[in-house]
Formats: C-alpha cells, structure tokens, sequence
C-alpha cells in the first residue's frame, strides 16, 4: 500500500540490524526521528554519502535524522555549530557517519570546504541537501529595502547556486552520479503579499533546479525540490501558529485540515534523494496537505 506521500514503504522483511543506527522497527531510540516517518525511509539512503546544509533546526534537523536512519553517511552544515555538534553527537556519538561543519551559505569558500570536507572524509558524494533559507520581514514591496532583498537572495538563491555548483563537481569527480534536494517553498510555486524577497527568491530556486536538472541528466545526477507548506516548526509555534484566528486560517485553506510535520517533508525529502525516484528530476514536490490543488 503507498504511502501518505505516494511512495512504496520498504520491504516487510527486517535487514541485518546495523547497531550504530536506531532501530527503527519498533520504538525508535535515541538518536532516530522524533516522528514516525522513520520506518518509512528506512534502508532508503544505505551506503550514500551526503552534505546537507541548514542541518540546525527545524526541517534541516528533521531531514538530518530522516538520513541517518535512511543509512547514509552525513556532514551537517550551518552557522549554528553548537547546535549543529549537538545534533551529530545525538545521532551518531561515534562520529564515524555524522560531522559537523559551520557553513555560511553567503561565503563561496564556506561552501567548497564543506563540499570538500564531505568528498575527503566519506571517499564520495552522492546525494546533497540545500536546506539553509533566510526570510524577510514583512512589508510592502514598494517599501521593501533594496538591502534586505539582497541579504535573502544571497542565501536562497545565490548561496544554493554556488553551493549547487560545488556539488556538482564532487559528483561528477565521484563518477556514481547523484541527487540533490533543494528546499523551496509553496510559496515558490503561488506567491503572498507583504514578502517580495523570499517569494522572489523560492521561485528563483525551483527554476534554478529545473535547469540543473536538465544540463546534468546526461551525467545521472537528478535535481528537485520539496515545497513545504504549512509545517509545524518551532517558529510557526511561535509565530502565526500561537494565533487561533490565524492557525485555523492556515487549517482551512488545507484540504487535510491540519498542519504538515517536519517529519513528512523529511520523508519526501529523503525519498527524492534515494534510488526509488531514480526516474525522477526537475520536479518540485508540495508537501502541502493540498494547499496548492489547483
């Protein structure tokens, strides 16, 4: 039977427990996913080796575990290191299969050192995740400062394309093909008043994606985006989520009737970075409860 998010779960019959992963066939311990996607993406990312960027919270955390439990060996990247230590030493206290890395996603040689870091330490590179995103603050667009769109073009758009570029070359020195994941956003796909950068640059990104999609098709390595919609992170907590007026506008505009988990966006996330979507590329997934049915 699919899943929720339309993809075949893994075999029934249980592989070799590897005793530095959780084990995700019943509860799942220290270190695993704290939802319930684990069994979902279990073996999916075995033996893959990966960079993901924006590792720290929210989504990124959430994919970091998804990963781990997938199989994959990992550098975690953000500019939160403490954070980013935290998370490793969670998942993986022997540090054999998660590493930590700072990274500034605005800061070209932040990016080819963790590219590197992550080619150098694992012998390859396989798959990679451009998560890390930075918003802008509510205003009209007429009043938008000039600088604050550049500060969040300069990590949505061009700290990925830069980024992009260095996976790619890893992949491409690797010879094994690849996969990357870039984390857009449904508003990349409609738009909202009041947030002209961040919906300038989420568009950007999804075009971004098609084109390498489409120039590296012919080397295997495939590009696409998930697109979360409303998600319970700890700023959505925080934010419009604290107001009742406005969580049950967010609920009503989802044909599901309630919020996404970072877990699900994970899970899909995980899915399009693995060989079970070998055929897929260029393609932006909503994880959106139905937010965007046309």
């Amino acid at each position: 039977m699919p899943s929720s998010i339309g993809i075949a779960p893994p075999p029934l019959a249980s592989p070799a427990h590897d005793d530095r992963r959780p084990d995700v066939r019943g509860n799942v311990g220290r270190g695993a996913m704290n939802g319930a996607a684990g069994p979902v993406v279990a073996q999916l990312l075995t033996g893959k080796v990966g960079l993901l960027l924006g590792a720290s919270r929210g989504i990124g955390e959430a994919i970091a575990r998804a990963a781990y439990v997938a199989g994959a060996r990992l550098v975690i990247g953000s500019r939160d290191f403490e954070a980013l230590a935290a998370l490793a030493q969670d998942l993986d206290p022997s540090g054999d299969s998660v590493v930590p890395v700072r990274v500034d996603m605005t800061d070209r040689a932040s990016l080819e050192h963790a590219v590197s870091m992550t080619a150098e330490r694992f012998g390859r590179f396989d798959i990679a995740f451009n998560n890390a995103g930075h918003q802008s603050a509510r205003t009209s667009f007429i009043d938008t400062d000039d600088n604050m769109f550049d500060d969040v073009m300069a990590v949505n758009l061009r700290g990925v394309f830069v980024a992009m570029k260095w996976q790619v070359r890893a992949m491409l020195a690797a010879g094994n093909g690849g996969a990357i994941v870039n984390t857009s956003s449904i508003l990349g796909m409609t738009a909202r008043p009041l947030i002209a950068p961040y919906v300038a640059s989420k568009h950007g990104l999804i075009g971004l994606t098609k084109v390498v999609a489409i120039e590296m098709a012919p080397s295997g390595i495939r590009a696409n985006c998930v697109a979360p919609g409303p998600v319970m992170t700890e700023m959505l907590r925080r934010g419009p989520a604290a107001n009742p007026e406005a969580l049950q506008k967010m609920l009503d505009a989802a044909p599901m009737a309630r919020l996404g988990t970072v877990d699900e966006v994970a899970s899909a996330a995980v899915w399009l970075a693995s060989d079970a979507s070998s055929y897929v590329t260029g393609v932006t997934l909503p994880i959106d409860g139905g937010v965007t049915i046309p």
